[in-house]
């Protein structure tokens, strides 16, 4: 079974920027937004090379904008216009569109980041050791807190990423 999916590169651009629109444009933009997170999820070995690499470059910037002089003051004048739009939203009681929004950006994100370690042999090698171990002495240890082991996972993801 064969799929073609076209994916547009300023639609994904639209995506990740945000600026003064109506509430229909939010609804329409997290929508656009969670449909690609969904393709991304399922179909990502589908995707052509340059749209993973344009997914992957966009999830990237967006956890961590690149720190040049002219990309701070990008990054500082992306913010003041954030700060505006997040203003004209709550003068409007757009907050539910913009949520949306905003919510469809985190999930595609998210999606994008999974992917990109499934494809990662190595992180999922340690991974996979660093569970078995886990399991390995679960009845000799002591019961964990939700915290400590949201801990505990994190310490185990970063040291993999690290080490990688």
């Amino acid at each position: 079974m064969s799929a073609t999916i076209t994916i547009s590169p300023s639609e994904i651009r639209q995506i990740f920027q945000p600026r003064t629109s109506s509430s229909s444009r939010f609804w329409e933009l997290g929508q656009k937004a969670n449909a690609l997170a969904v393709m991304v999820e399922d179909r990502w070995e589908m995707f052509p090379d340059e749209v993973r690499e344009l997914l992957t470059t966009f999830a990237y910037v967006v956890i961590e904008p690149p720190k040049g002089i002219w990309d701070r003051i990008f990054e500082f004048l992306s913010r003041f216009g954030l700060a505006l739009v997040l203003a004209w939203i709550a003068i409007k009681g757009e907050q539910d569109a913009f949520v949306a929004y905003s919510s469809g950006c985190k999930r595609l994100i998210n999606a994008i980041l999974g992917r990109i370690e499934r494809e990662e042999n190595a992180y999922e090698k340690a991974l996979s050791e660093a569970l078995e171990e886990a399991l390995d002495n679960l009845e000799s240890r002591k019961a964990m807190t939700a915290e400590e082991a949201c801990e505990r996972i994190g310490r185990i993801s970063d040291q993999t990423i690290r080490e990688l």
